[in-house]
């Protein structure tokens, strides 16, 4: 039974961002539990300690089962830098492949996903 999944989130960001200087692309690796999407850890293409510090902040816990809304908009309202929407898509990139996962490789996974998300009302 596979207990954890990698999943890279892509995006671009815009041409004169030192990330582009440096990495030519932006993404995020999430490491997560497999059966729930509960994102435990992570990584990011991004420049500085803090700035990766602050992103996993705002992703740790989280889910990647469904698009967050709420979390989108922290994204937009905290993270005050020119990858912003980068950010957001390499996210929302990874819940799509993660929902990809689960509906090819785990069905009861997912099942059990729909009732905590349906006990939670999230």
């Amino acid at each position: 039974m596979i207990e954890k999944l990698c999943i890279i989130g892509n995006a671009r960001t815009q041409q004169k961002n030192p990330i582009t200087a440096r990495f030519s692309h932006f993404f995020i690796v999430f490491i997560v539990e497999a059966a729930s999407g509960k994102i435990v850890d992570l990584d990011v293409t991004v420049m500085l300690p803090a700035t990766s510090n602050f992103i996993k902040e705002l992703f740790i816990g989280r889910s990647l089962a469904e698009v967050d809304r709420e979390l989108l908009e922290l994204i937009r309202g905290s993270y005050l830098a020119s990858s912003q929407k980068a950010i957001q898509m390499a996210y929302m990139e990874a819940v799509k492949k993660y929902r990809s996962w689960l509906s090819t490789h785990r069905p009861a996974a997912r099942d059990e996903i729909k009732m905590a998300v349906d006990e939670d009302g999230k």
